[in-house]
């Protein structure tokens, strides 16, 4: 179970991807090596630096989360509400005030870090078809209809127009 109370506060979602992140000891994503300094902060979380490459990270770095300006805890409630209750990505971005492309190439990037499996199709198709009436168009019930609603060309007349549906 996912704890609810690290989408409270920032800190929190930090500590707990510090936590995850190195559980097995701190290691420059870089060159592996794990001659390790701690090395001041970025916001709230720990920036390191290797003694091997001088390279500097922090917890985010070389995750899924690298690189973006949103909250972690936006993004832990974005990641969460999407795997566990379903929850679209237009209602997300809804929700978290972002744009739909930054909500989009972000849980696909979890995802893909998951390694999820995407679903293969077998099997046989089933393909049914309907022809729906298309009514009255252009026209109101009582008045009279409009010239547009009644010509044969283009889209067809009343009598003639049903659009195929089709349903696999």
């Amino acid at each position: 179970m996912f704890p609810l109370k690290t989408f409270v506060s920032e800190r929190r979602a930090a500590n707990l991807l510090a936590q995850i992140r190195w559980r097995d000891g701190i290691y420059c994503p870089r060159c592996r090596a794990e001659s390790v300094i701690r090395y001041g902060s970025y916001r709230v979380f720990q920036r390191y630096r290797c003694k091997n490459c001088g390279r500097t990270f922090n917890d985010k770095t070389g995750t899924v989360f690298e690189h973006s300006a949103i909250p972690l805890r936006k993004w832990y409630l974005a990641v969460y509400t999407y795997i566990r209750l379903n929850t679209s990505i237009r209602q997300l971005d809804a929700e978290l005030a972002v744009s739909y492309k930054t909500v989009y190439r972000r849980v696909q990037r979890f995802l893909r870090a998951l390694d999820a499996p995407r679903p293969q199709l077998e099997g046989p198709v089933e393909i049914d078809e309907l022809y729906v009436n298309a009514g009255k168009k252009g026209r109101e019930r009582d008045c009279l209809s409009r010239s547009r609603g009644l010509s044969t060309r283009g889209r067809g007349t009343y009598h003639e127009d049903k659009p195929p549906v089709f349903i696999l």
